[in-house]
């Protein structure tokens, strides 16, 4: 089953509402954003963390950054940055180098940063690089169940050339 049928069966499944938007091929969440006409604080991006002995995807705006202290100091856990070949084996349904934006569709702990709730709705990866899942913020409880959230992002740091 690919991805995206298996994200539509979970949400099916759990009665949420949800659109797909396609768009031109795109590699980082920002060329998703921009080739999607989405503002970038509307696409959740997940990113694969290790732990101590598991792995989890944290979900947040995709205008943001992980601050991996603090969601540390909230989960009493530590975390790093995941590579890319652990999130291609984990999601092997999916087109390398995406995470989906439903990790929960593959029994894949997860967190989210509350403010993916600043904004009326949110779009998904939806497992390759051309579609999204559109969905209602409204569902966003329903649609990462028990998953912890908190506020654990902070703006994207400007890098200098």
């Amino acid at each position: 089953m690919n991805a995206l049928h298996r994200m539509e069966r979970f949400l099916d499944r759990h009665m949420i509402p949800f659109d797909i938007v396609t768009h031109p091929h795109s590699q980082t969440s920002t060329e998703t954003a921009r080739a999607a006409g989405i503002p970038l604080n509307r696409v959740a991006k997940g990113v694969l963390l290790d732990g101590a002995g598991c792995q989890m995807v944290a979900m947040i705006p995709a205008d943001r950054e992980i601050h991996l202290g603090k969601l540390c100091l909230d989960n009493g856990m530590e975390f790093s940055l995941a590579d890319e070949a652990s999130v291609s084996q984990l999601f092997d349904a999916c087109e390398p180098g995406v995470v989906p934006g439903l990790p929960t569709a593959w029994g894949v702990e997860m967190v989210w940063d509350d403010d993916l709730l600043a904004q009326p709705d949110i779009y998904l990866e939806g497992g390759d690089h051309e579609r999204l899942l559109h969905v209602q913020t409204r569902y966003l409880r329903d649609l990462f169940g028990e998953a912890p959230h908190c506020h654990f992002s902070q703006p994207r740091m400007q890098h200098v050339a």
